[in-house]
């Protein structure tokens, strides 16, 4: 009972300040890059940041970040759709709609060539822009006697990423001390899940499968394609392919956001496909890293050593040590995890009924290209510590169990927490794995 009190306990987080989920009859050409999920670009924030109250001002900044949007990671993702269609149409079996969606498959694989899983140019835009905003936001925390810390994975997009905040920071603060590395000292926390959620995640395999199953119809798109649909799909006697083309072209559309080939694929599927392959990428995210009950509501505990890091130099800095900003750039294997862990908005989400899920928890308000937390840290002169978040730079909310903070006058002043009201909500989800652990050894 208590293991399931603790996660069900994010239930409760939702708030006023939830991000868009955008249903499945809303989809149109304006968002239809969101249901990219986990592939979706970053976009800068639109709401205005609610001011510190009285008395209060900036002293901190704790962040973790995905790398920006990038190139699909294998080259055989841009070469497997291009030679399927390029065998159709040397055989004559493409319609004249399968020939232009084979002509513009061969440009983005043109631009992608020897740049698989490379950041892009909008991606390090992305990250430009995201650190600008915080130099702008808190230039309090950008002085010459203060320290940015930023540490990346080794994985070259990533430390594309990390660079390129760091050069925007400099463009504006030349006098800004970095303390910056991108080592496999740091990966426990800026990557490493812990082993002990691997047998948890497993278990909801067959339901992902059947899910998947459920939400996969290549048939109209392979009639569309191809003069023959027999062709593909196996009907002649051949292996059918047509959802192994079906989900390639669906990479290819998500991903050419990120770049600038001049084509896109976005007229390739209908809104109910582009909807059921949504619902497949962020279906594969949600099993993996976030909380439900087929999964024993325990893998977003995979990185507690993430969330014990940002405690850790959190009290630091509450205690008066020079770091005022502290970047992490990693992966969304990460940030995925770390979201429901941290239980922000409906980032927490729980449910076995895997049809509900991207009603509440969706990729696209998470953990998408960029995808970012930060916490920001406030004192006054009486030396009260308070914390708000933001999550891809909007204010986040956490689950009803910890108070707003409340002034002299005893007024709640949202998004604002006490720091020790935070720290106790957190510790206790640490200490809970910790033992949960002591308690099921594999």
């Amino acid at each position: 009972m208590k293991r399931f009190a603790i996660a069900a306990a994010c239930l409760l987080a939702v708030t006023a300040l939830q991000a868009e989920i955008i249903p499945k009859e809303d989809i149109n050409s304006e968002n239809i890059d969101k249901f990219a999920g986990s592939l979706y670009q970053y976009e800068a924030p639109v709401a205005k940041l609610t001011p510190a109250p009285k008395g209060f001002k900036p002293f901190y900044l704790t962040h973790f970040g995905r790398h920006g949007s990038r190139f699909l990671d294998n080259a055989s993702n841009y070469d497997r759709p291009y030679n399927t269609l390029k065998e159709a149409d040397d055989a004559g079996m493409l319609t004249e709609f399968g020939k232009d969606v084979f002509r513009r498959v061969g440009i983005i694989r043109a631009e992608a060539e020897n740049r698989a899983g490379d950041l892009t140019e909008k991606g390090k835009q992305q990250h430009r822009d995201i650190a600008r905003r915080m130099v702008e936001n808190y230039p309090e925390l950008f002085t010459k006697d203060k320290v940015v810390v930023a540490r990346s994975t080794t994985s070259h997009r990533v430390l594309v990423s990390e660079y390129s905040a760091l050069m925007e920071i400099l463009r504006m603060r030349p006098d800004m001390k970095l303390d910056y590395n991108s080592s496999n000292y740091d990966e426990p926390y800026m990557y490493t899940e812990d082993k002990a959620v691997s047998s948890h995640k497993r278990k909801i395999n067959s339901a992902v499968q059947e899910f998947n199953k459920k939400h996969t119809h290549p048939e109209r798109l392979m009639a569309a394609l191809f003069t023959d649909p027999g062709y593909i799909t196996g009907a002649n006697g051949g292996r059918d392919q047509s959802g192994t083309l079906y989900s390639a072209l669906y990479d290819l559309a998500s991903a050419v956001q990120g770049s600038d080939p001049g084509v896109d694929l976005n007229d390739v599927f209908t809104y109910d496909e582009w909807y059921d392959l949504f619902l497949i990428n962020n279906m594969r995210w949600y099993s993996q890293s976030a909380f439900t009950p087929l999964t024993d509501n325990v893998v977003a505990y995979g990185h507690c050593v993430t969330l014990q890091n940002f405690l850790d130099n959190a009290q630091k800095a509450v205690d008066g040590d020079n770091v005022s900003v502290y970047l992490r750039y990693g992966h969304e294997t990460t940030l995925m995890s770390f979201f429901s862990l941290l239980c922000l908005n409906e980032s927490g989400y729980s449910t076995d009924n895997l049809e509900e899920v991207a009603q509440h928890w969706t990729a696209y308000n998470n953990a998408h290209m960029g995808g970012n937390v930060q916490w920001i840290f406030f004192r006054d002169k009486k030396n009260n510590v308070i914390v708000k978040f933001l999550m891809n730079e909007e204010e986040a909310t956490l689950p009803e169990e910890v108070p707003f903070y409340r002034n002299d006058k005893g007024q709640e002043m949202r998004p604002f927490y006490r720091w020790d009201d935070v720290k106790a909500f957190y510790q206790a989800k640490i200490d809970f794995w910790e033992q949960y652990k002591a308690d099921n050894p594999n």
